[in-house]
């Protein structure tokens, strides 16, 4: 009787196990909290001139791990918006209230495309590597200042 029991437990068991499993191998790459993802990049406050330039719609952030990739979609208010072909990336550290991007590397594609620092400048990133003060981080809202810019980002 005793191992019939032990028998209707074991499915319900490995349920549990699988669900706590799960659950603590989601949180593992989350590493950086709130910063880990897709931003949406709303305007860019130039110190010098002072300017605002409110960017495309379609200008990104991705924050996952260690790295940063920012980019850009050609329809991004399609349900699936395809990335465009200039794409770069960077390793970044995030310590207390500063994140540092180091230097970028064009990431992906298909044409013979010059790589060119210049073209960052529409990403908010004006010299290579950059360090931002981290004024703002939350779930929805992220906001960054460096010597040259001030960049407001919401999540994706």
């Amino acid at each position: 009787m005793k191992k019939e029991t032990h028998m209707k437990r074991l499915p319900h068991t490995i349920a549990l196990l699988l669900l706590l499993l799960t659950a603590t191998s989601c949180d593992s790459y989350l590493i950086n909290g709130p910063l880990d993802g897709m931003w949406q990049l709303q305007s860019i406050e130039r110190h010098t001139p002072d300017t605002v330039i409110q960017t495309s719609s379609d200008l990104f952030y991705s924050f996952q791990r260690h790295s940063v990739l920012v980019g850009d979609y050609i329809n991004p208010n399609e349900l699936a918006g395809h990335l465009k072909e200039e794409q770069y990336i960077s390793l970044f550290t995030l310590a207390d209230d500063s994140l540092t991007m180091h230097e970028f590397h064009l990431y992906y594609k298909r044409e013979h495309l010059p790589y060119d620092t210049t073209r960052l400048k529409r990403f908010g990133i004006y010299d290579t590597p950059v360090t931002f003060h981290v004024e703002e981080l939350t779930s929805q809202r992220l906001v960054l200042c460096s010597d040259s810019a001030r960049l407001t980002l919401r999540k994706y």
